[in-house]
């Protein structure tokens, strides 16, 4: 009845795989990011087009990611990263044919929505595939492969166009594409739920994500412009040109995701956030005040370090917890806020060079990287998805049971809506003659809060998400049942369904904490029947009743609802029903009654 964790290899075929298709789609994306602007200054545009076309090929990307994102977590994954890249690889060839700017730039805002398909595909299925422990090292080494495209496209691209010209370009953006496909194509499907959730606004965006999404945000306003303007500015500065820096900034990049591969598992994200950002300012710095081939360099290592800094760790703190059903819309909100902030940094930067001149364009975006520090100092650092040390409340190891028939014996049971958790938890009460305590919390904490039984029931184990979190109520609520729960457990034998209470009675010497979960089709039909839950309204209702008690045990404890290593056993409810769950656990507790 244990359950059998996933494998934590990390490196498995599908993993390598994912990791060269998402190599190949910014390939695609990174041999045209530098050269693009050449060819709208050879089709006639001016810096205004440039940051134009720019600011429409993300306006499209973050138009369409929202659907993306809900079409990834709906239809599974391998379909869209197919049509996106189908997409991907048709349109570098309308390239070929392209009379004027108007008609450049209205196929280069289509090649923005096939982009977003196939990246958001991609960085979804990628969290399916890599072990949930290892997800910010996972996540780390898959950013290596956008890292190294950003060493090898744009100056391959840069050498193509030089040397043969744009069509070549385009050729080998589109062969790239390709690759990705045929690649993509042959990764084995994993097991995932897909959502059963009508298309509606709500399911669009992911609000767990938002604060490492805004953080984001702000970040890419500097590092986009840097990207699409450097090689021009260089030229201008008769500086080494702009490959070398691109070369230069993706070894930077690559080293510090290696190096720092395991830092946001162990760490937090914070210290990469911080020291990403004051390097990116340093690193303009540099570009902009000294214009010498050294300080050229150093000033794209100290890029290379932000971006494989900030990056990764912000999209683990987007996406670790997050339920698998909800990773598309996850994935869809953080990459809206990348290519949001690569959108508005490039308008505002065509539009600053035209009046001010690049020089103080860039000083100027260097504030985008100041208001990402302090939101995410004052706002995100706090929010209940940060992996931070102190928002990890509860320094929890694996539980141990002290058999000791002369105390109390208290059983947890967590438990996944509609799972069964409450049944279970009475007639398993009924076996071991003890009292079961679940609704009766609720007048026990009303009366020990002074609140109204309505109230408590209203606002317990469910955390909103929102941009900052401090309810008094909600707190004063889970601080009341904590201290019961505890008084409890040193008096009498007991089981105490939900609170928390297995995290709460972690140093408890004579607990048994139980962790039960089942299908999805299962627990539908067990809220629609037991609980007279709407059909049409059950899918929703279990989604979001889940999302609120992973996101209170993630605020209250620091750690993730449902990993093994919080409990003793983990019961798959749908294989025995209630009756032989409940035997099946009280044949388990046999050594300790």
């Amino acid at each position: 009845m244990n359950c059998i964790p996933h494998s934590s290899k990390l490196w498995s075929s599908s993993f390598i795989k994912i990791c060269l298709v998402n190599f190949f789609i910014f390939v695609n994306f990174h041999a045209l990011l530098p050269t693009f602007p050449f060819f709208v200054t050879y089709l006639g545009g001016d810096a205004v087009t440039i940051g134009t076309a720019t600011a429409l090929f993300s306006l499209a990307s973050i138009v369409s990611r929202p659907f993306a994102g809900y079409l990834v977590d709906t239809q599974g994954r391998r379909r869209l990263l197919i049509i996106g890249l189908i997409g991907m690889a048709l349109i570098p060839m309308g390239y070929f044919f392209s009379a004027g700017i108007a008609l450049a730039v209205i196929l280069r805002t289509i090649h923005g929505a096939f982009h977003a398909a196939s990246s958001n595909a991609s960085s979804t299925w990628v969290t399916d595939i890599v072990p949930h422990q290892r997800m910010g090292e996972g996540l780390g080494m898959y950013g290596l492969s956008m890292a190294l495209s950003t060493a090898i496209a744009p100056a391959l691209g840069l050498a193509v166009m030089n040397i043969w010209g744009f069509r070549p370009l385009f050729a080998l953006t589109a062969a790239a594409a390709m690759t990705a496909l045929l690649i993509g194509a042959s990764i084995q499907d994993r097991s995932y739920n897909l959502s059963t959730q009508k298309l509606r606004g709500d399911q669009l965006f992911e609000r767990m994500s938002v604060p490492a999404s805004v953080t984001q945000f702000f970040f890419m306003v500097a590092y986009g412009v840097v990207e699409v303007y450097v090689a021009i500015y260089a030229a201008s500065h008769h500086l080494p040109g702009g490959g070398i820096y691109f070369v230069t900034m993706a070894f930077s990049t690559v080293l510090t995701r290696i190096l720092l591969g395991r830092a946001v598992d162990r760490y937090g994200e914070g210290i990469l956030v911080y020291t990403g950002n004051v390097a990116i300012i340093l690193g303009i710095l540099l570009l902009v005040l000294v214009h010498n081939t050294p300080c050229y360099i150093l000033s794209a290592l100290l890029l290379g370090y932000s971006f494989g800094a900030v990056q990764p760790s912000l999209q683990t703190m987007a996406m670790h917890s997050v339920a698998p059903e909800r990773r598309g819309a996850a994935s869809s909100t953080f990459f809206v806020a990348f290519d949001l902030g690569i959108a508005l940094g490039g308008l505002l930067a065509g539009i600053l060079v035209k009046h001010l001149g690049y020089d103080a364009m860039f000083l100027l975006i260097t504030l985008s990287c100041i208001l990402s520090l302090s939101y995410y100092f004052f706002f995100a650092r706090r929010h209940v998805s940060s992996f931070n040390p102190r928002i990890r409340k509860v320094a929890y190891s694996r539980p141990s049971v002290a058999i000791d028939p002369g105390m109390p014996l208290v059983i947890t049971i967590s438990r996944e809506y509609g799972s069964g958790g409450h049944r279970i938890g009475e007639l398993l009460a009924q076996m071991l003659g003890v009292k079961l305590y679940d609704k009766e919390l609720i007048g026990l904490t009303a009366r020990e809060s002074g609140l109204s039984e309505g109230d408590v029931r209203e606002n317990e184990e469910m955390v909103e998400s929102r941009l900052t979190y401090d309810d008094p109520m909600q707190t004063a609520i889970f601080r009341s049942q904590s201290r019961i729960i505890r008084q409890i457990a040193q008096r009498e034998s007991c089981v105490i369904v939900g609170r928390l209470a297995n995290f709460l009675l972690k140093n408890h010497p004579h607990s048994f904490h139980i962790f039960l979960y089942a299908s999805p089709a299962y627990r539908l039909e067990h809220i629609i029947s037991e609980y007279g839950i709407d059909t049409d309204k059950a899918p929703s209702v279990l989604q979001r009743i889940d999302r609120e008690r992973r996101e209170h045990c993630r605020h209250y404890t620091g750690c993730r609802w449902g990993d093994r290593r919080y409990y003793h056993l983990m019961i798959d409810c749908a294989l025995l029903g209630d009756q032989g769950t409940a035997q099946a656990i009280r044949k388990i507790l046999e050594p300790f009654l």
